[in-house]
């Protein structure tokens, strides 16, 4: 299983989903911590059984986190991906798109900030602990 925590952590909650995959990453899955999503992860999406995508929600609770099946796109990714484009990428180019999931998780602010609120950190804690049961 391959996991994607994306987010601008400049942007306070918004960088929850780094957050949760870093944690992830030293409990020993593989789990990429990043900025956004790019076409060059395609590649290493395409060669996982499964992905999880980690991301923040704003329409979430603060705390609250949510998963949900996420299938390829129709149509490629363009100026700014998501989980579906990447999908369809990792199918046109290198001939696969694994099962995936997005895990969105709650918070309570998005301003420009570092650091995350008591409520996102639950949701990291939450999505962390969801995961390393699975």
């Amino acid at each position: 299983m391959l996991i994607i925590g994306y987010g601008n952590p400049l942007r306070g909650d918004d960088g929850v989903g780094p957050a949760a995959a870093c944690r992830l990453r030293a409990l020993g899955f593989d789990a990429l911590c990043v900025h956004q999503l790019t076409p060059e992860l395609a590649e290493a999406v395409a060669a996982a059984p499964e992905v999880i995508f980690l991301d923040a929600d704003a329409t979430l609770t603060p705390g609250e986190i949510s998963l949900k099946p996420v299938a390829a796109a129709e149509n490629a990714i363009g100026h700014s991906a998501a989980p579906s484009g990447l999908l369809h990428l990792a199918r046109a180019v290198y001939g696969s798109a694994p099962r995936a999931w997005i895990l969105g998780m709650g918070g309570e602010s998005f301003a420009l900030r570092e650091g995350l609120s008591p409520g996102a950190e639950r949701a990291v804690a939450r999505a962390v602990e969801k995961i390393a049961v699975r």
